[in-house]
């Protein structure tokens, strides 16, 4: 059964986009060559402190050994 996985980062101020450009430019892209299914992510909108993400995955076992490989 496929899931999402919704993640959250609370920033310090002034660390979003520092932290962003992290997360989007280095951590984003090993973590999809490593076989994650990253479906989207998003800096802010009402909250500016707020890195959000989100991750596909076909099943439970699926993520376990996505997260190993990470």
């Amino acid at each position: 059964m496929t899931f999402y996985e919704l993640r959250q980062y609370k920033m310090l101020p002034g660390e979003l986009e520092a932290r962003g450009k992290v997360m989007e430019e280095e951590i984003v892209p090993f973590q999809v060559s490593k076989g994650m299914v990253v479906t989207g992510s998003c800096r802010g909108g009402a909250d500016q402190s707020i890195y959000a993400w989100l991750r596909r995955f076909e099943s439970e076992e699926q993520r376990v050994e996505q997260y190993k490989a990470v």
